[in-house]
């Protein structure tokens, strides 16, 4: 099947803008929906990624730190810094226990309270994507994207 437009890597002269790279348009869409999502939270002192923090502590209770960052497809590095906002504001707990043992990371009582007040703004945002998009669409995207998804965790082991 041939194509008028070259793949990524064909012709190295050309922009990102004009080869379609899938790196490039994946984190174009990527920082498109952060936005959105980000303007619908925009009332709160919580982001659209630590959003997703939140909602994943308050349905699988504590995580180690590597196991979050694991979920959220993150490295430790950056799960750390991640957490660092929410647990200043009180929203999550981290444990201390040591070199030894994995920090663990749970929901507290003012971050349950804070996901509830963003449960409506996230709704907002997920109803504004969908209408946007349409149903098929999202779901064949959510599908895909789950794919894409195991490319990362296969580059990782090997």
């Amino acid at each position: 099947m041939s194509s008028d437009k070259p793949t990524c890597g064909q012709q190295a002269d050309l922009s990102p803008m004009d080869n379609p790279c899938n790196l490039f348009y994946l984190r174009r869409a990527a920082r498109a929906v952060s936005k959105q999502y980000g303007a619908a939270m925009k009332a709160s002192d919580v982001e659209a990624p630590q959003f997703s923090v939140l909602f994943i502590l308050s349905k699988a209770g504590a995580l180690s730190i590597t196991d979050l960052a694991n979920k959220m497809g993150l490295d430790r590095t950056s799960m750390s810094r991640n957490l660092a906002p929410l647990q200043s504001h009180g929203y999550i707990s981290v444990s201390d226990q040591g070199m030894s043992r994995a920090r663990e990371v749970t929901i507290t009582e003012a971050g349950t309270a804070v996901l509830q007040e963003l449960m409506p703004m996230w709704r907002k945002a997920q109803a504004e994507f969908v209408e946007h998009m349409g149903e098929a669409n999202t779901a064949l995207l959510i599908e895909l994207l789950g794919r894409v998804a195991k490319i990362g965790t296969a580059s990782a082991r090997g």
